[in-house]
């Protein structure tokens, strides 16, 4: 399978016993908001636009046909960036096809070995040993949570639970993200909070209602006039209208970079590397993005 945010598999090594993925270049998003080596805090519009692929990449694995797949392992480890931070699902160690049986309505593996990570994992599916997608949509709102407020995940539904019932919630956003826009963080506070909801079928759904909060936040409605960095074109210096990702991991206007590969350059005109290959593929989630933003500008 091949999608914009998942990480995208090479090839692998018998004799060493080991899978090649691309390599992406800022890391995973748990580097990211721990800023390890120093490095420079997330801004809030780009912790959203990582939100949005997260929920993108989720999407696609629960549709896939004939059988949806569970991720099983969702936190911000396995949640690698690229050069430009789009984001790619990652670590499908313990992921499993869905099946549906004749006594069942909702897919589901069921398995008597339970994985994952502590503060992650679906508290529903420890008595049951039930993994669905209603799984990832409670990893995927601890996720959140973690973007909003940088905390250790352990008893953090609690604590931003605490923060909105008391009307707090300034106390616990990471700050370091920039000036969020408190409507923003309040609308997100709560839908992490419906993903977290103990009974599954309580939680959102990713495609429905989720995504279609993601989609509005992409930008801030008073953001107008100058397009954020990562809409614009390496090669044109224009707003995309059609993004796609190249093998260097930057993404570029689709017709710009096809004619860059014409032309006969094998340098990446942003990296300065040979590009491995000339495959390209289809940015959604920026396109989404880009759509939003032109929205907003108008009157």
């Amino acid at each position: 399978m091949r999608h914009p945010n998942l990480v995208t598999l090479i090839g692998a090594c018998r004799e060493a016993r080991v899978l090649v993925f691309e390599f992406l270049s800022n890391g995973s998003l748990e580097d990211c908001l721990q800023r390890e080596n120093r490095r420079e805090a997330l801004s809030w519009r780009m912790r959203v636009r990582i939100a949005a692929g997260i929920c993108t990449g989720l999407i696609f694995l629960h549709s896939n046909k004939p059988k949806g797949i569970a991720h099983g392992d969702l936190k911000p480890d396995n949640v690698l960036l690229d050069a430009n931070f789009v984001c790619k699902l990652a670590d499908f160690g313990i992921s499993r096809p869905l099946n549906v049986t004749n006594t069942t309505i909702t897919p589901y593996h069921r398995t008597n070995q339970l994985k994952g990570t502590m503060g992650y994992m679906d508290p529903a599916y420890i008595p049951s040993g039930e993994l669905t997608a209603q799984y990832d949509v409670y990893s995927f709102g601890v996720v959140l949570m973690r973007l909003l407020t940088s905390k250790s995940p352990l008893g953090l539904p609690h604590v931003v639970e605490a923060a909105l019932r008391k009307d707090k919630l300034e106390d616990i956003i990471d700050t370091s993200a920039g000036e969020w826009p408190p409507k923003y963080t309040k609308e997100l506070a709560k839908l992490a909070m419906r993903c977290c909801r103990y009974e599954r079928k309580e939680r959102p759904d990713l495609g429905k209602e989720v995504w279609d909060v993601l989609e509005a936040m992409m930008n801030c409605p008073d953001d107008k006039c100058k397009p954020p960095k990562f809409l614009i074109c390496p090669i044109t210096q224009e707003i995309m209208k059609d993004p796609h990702i190249a093998a260097d991991g930057y993404t570029y206007e689709g017709a710009a970079i096809k004619r860059w590969f014409k032309m006969g350059n094998k340098m990446s005109p942003v990296a300065r590397v040979s590009f491995a290959n000339h495959e390209l593929i289809p940015n959604n989630a920026l396109r989404f993005a880009i759509q939003e933003w032109k929205k907003r500008q108008q009157p």
